[in-house]
């Protein structure tokens, strides 16, 4: 065994204190090199957050909606106003707009939901409209505006009835019961052309002649009453037959001035104001001749 003196073991622990020393403590550093990731990191935490509370809002608000709209009494309707519409007509109107009101969504009627375009197509396939408004009138009513073509006649084919407007066009069906004579000429058409969607089998040029003719006989002039005027298949004629009389043949292509000028004559000085004597007709549609039957 060696010996060591003091002087060689002072020489050794002077060496060993040129070695590295490691010092722990527990404060802990941060690296400046890795803040901004750390702080990326909590901001995407906060963004995830604010997605989900967003859903949750979202989610609500629509459940809010379908509540409101198929559940709640809110928007229900409760009243359908209809203006520009006589007589029958109004109700008529006001049930089909109900009609479509009671076939919503889970059984209610509900404004917002209304389907506007469907009531006007509708009503425009019933009748011939020249205005038709639909509005929403919140909280609970529906408001209809509406005007029919202006009626100028009544047109009468295969026991039908209905007015029809200046240039021929089915306005609505009417009841014959409900029929205004002294108001509007009735038209019957024995032609073999039928109506046509909306359209009769007339020119507005016989329209305008029938009126003219309406309007000069229709305070019983000579003291007869026009029953109805007809058209046939006699080109550019018109026939206009007299209640208990005869029927007088018109052409819509010559002056209506100038052959009820010589129907005046003809009743005046011929017929001394007697139908009577006339059994068929009296023919005025040619310009030095007339015929009477």
């Amino acid at each position: 065994m060696a010996f060591i003196s003091n002087n060689n073991f002072n020489k050794i622990k002077r060496l060993g204190s040129n070695k590295r020393k490691f010092i722990y403590s527990k404060k802990s550093y941060s690296n400046p090199f890795f803040q901004h990731k750390k702080t990326g990191s909590l901001n995407r935490g906060g963004l995830t957050n604010k997605l989900k509370l967003a859903i949750f809002a979202a989610i609500t608000a629509i459940l809010i909606l379908v509540w409101l709209l198929f559940f709640s009494t809110l928007f229900k309707i409760q009243k359908i106003q209809v203006s520009g519409a006589e007589g029958g007509m109004s109700s008529e109107v006001e049930s089909i707009a109900w009609s479509i009101a009671e076939n919503r969504l889970v059984g209610k009627n509900n404004l917002l939901l209304y389907n506007k375009s469907e009531l006007a197509g509708k009503l425009n396939e019933k009748y011939y409209l020249d205005n038709l408004t639909i509005k929403r009138k919140f909280f609970h009513a529906l408001a209809i505006s509406l005007r029919e073509k202006q009626q100028a006649a009544v047109w009468r084919e295969d026991e039908q009835y209905y007015y029809i407007d200046g240039n021929g066009n089915i306005i609505n069906q009417i009841d014959p019961l409900n029929l205004n004579s002294a108001s509007y000429p009735l038209i019957e058409n024995l032609t073999a052309v039928k109506i046509d969607g909306r359209k009769t089998n007339i020119s507005k040029e016989a329209i305008d002649y029938i009126l003219s003719l309406f309007n000069e006989f229709k305070e019983k002039k000579h003291n007869f009453e026009i029953e109805r005027f007809i058209i046939d298949n006699d080109v550019n004629t018109v026939k206009m037959a007299i209640l208990s009389g005869p029927k007088i043949y018109f052409n819509i292509k010559a002056s209506s001035v100038e052959q009820t000028a010589k129907l005046d004559l003809i009743i005046k000085d011929k017929l001394k104001n007697d139908f009577k004597t006339v059994k068929e007709y009296i023919d005025l549609r040619y310009a030095n001749n007339v015929y009477i039957k």
